[in-house]
């Protein structure tokens, strides 16, 4: 009999796309929701033999006939809507609803480095956007865990390295235009790094083995990395002049409330107080360095910074 799939949210994007295509790679079959099933993602998805179901997170229909064979186990992944802040939760809590009525037993959840305790970094305001992200988050990391699931794990991710290529990088327009990394964050701040194909290796792993998994909050970085090391990395590769540019407080402080992404920056100022780098190679999950990230991504990284000099 063969087995039952995994059903991944946000199987088209990165995240959601990583866990897909590692577990299809063992064999394990995936259902996802696809909003456009032509989109180049949905059909490489699909070539790798993913079943897709057209529709988005808030079409339950979509969602029953997805799950509608039975599942093994469901992924859970999201984006913050900068408008309703209570959007993930309310897709969590549906999308585990119908996974526990289709027989999932496994619930993992790719929630984000401070979620657990966000009050201990020294940039907490409670009443800012990137708490009010991470509350969310920590809300899901708690109804996965009382949902009711033989097993359920919550991985913790920290700075992705698609964040400096395209199309993410977009958020930092200064970057790919004129070769500054205008940041938030200081020089001595070290950004727990990691390739997000990473999260797919783990979300595989623990899915094949629920018993070591299961029940297991794990955080995920290949690496500690100073936003300089980063931008020296880029530059290397590049052959580009490519540098950060670091922001005193006053302007961040006067740029912040109108800028989430810099607001972000500043509570990540000292993130590296989550990192656990021997607890996360114990899993004996292969990592990815950021050197091995930009290797593999050659032909997006030349891409991304092509207009530089």
């Amino acid at each position: 009999m063969p087995p039952k799939p995994i059903f991944v949210a946000g199987a088209t994007g990165t995240v959601g796309g990583a866990v897909a295509k590692h577990l299809l790679a063992t064999s394990t079959p995936v259902v996802a929701l696809a909003r456009d099933p032509s989109s180049p993602a949905a059909k490489h998805l699909t070539a790798l033999g993913a079943v897709l179901t057209k529709g988005g997170f808030d079409d339950d229909s979509a969602l029953e006939e997805a799950m509608s064979n039975g599942i093994a186990g469901v992924f859970l992944n999201f984006m913050p809507d900068f408008v309703d802040h209570e959007w993930e939760l309310r897709t969590a809590l549906r999308i585990l609803s119908f996974a526990k009525r289709a027989g999932a037993t496994h619930a993992i959840y790719s929630s984000g480095f401070a979620v657990q305790a966000p009050e201990r970094l020294s940039h907490w305001d409670p009443e800012s956007f990137t708490a009010k992200v991470l509350l969310s988050k920590q809300s899901i990391e708690g109804a996965v865990r009382s949902a009711g699931f033989d097993a359920w794990t919550i991985l913790r991710p920290g700075n992705f390295a698609t964040n400096y290529v395209l199309p993410q990088v977009s958020v930092f327009p200064d970057l790919v235009t004129t070769g500054r990394y205008i940041t938030a964050l200081k020089p001595d701040t070290r950004l727990p790094t990691l390739d997000p194909d990473d999260i797919g290796a783990f979300a595989a792993a623990a899915y094949a083995d629920p018993g070591r998994f299961g029940q297991k909050e794990i955080p995920i970085s290949a690496e500690m990395l100073t936003p300089g090391d980063i931008m020296g990395k880029l530059a290397r590769f590049t052959g580009k002049d490519i540098q950060a540019v670091y922001l005193s407080d006053e302007e961040v402080e006067a740029q912040k409330d109108g800028n989430p992404f810099l607001a972000g920056q500043l509570a990540a100022q000292d993130m590296d107080q989550f990192a656990d780098q021997d607890d996360t190679e114990s899993w004996g999950v292969p990592l990815t360095t950021f050197d091995g990230f930009l290797e593999r991504e050659r032909e997006r990284v030349t891409e991304t910074y092509a207009q530089l000099a």
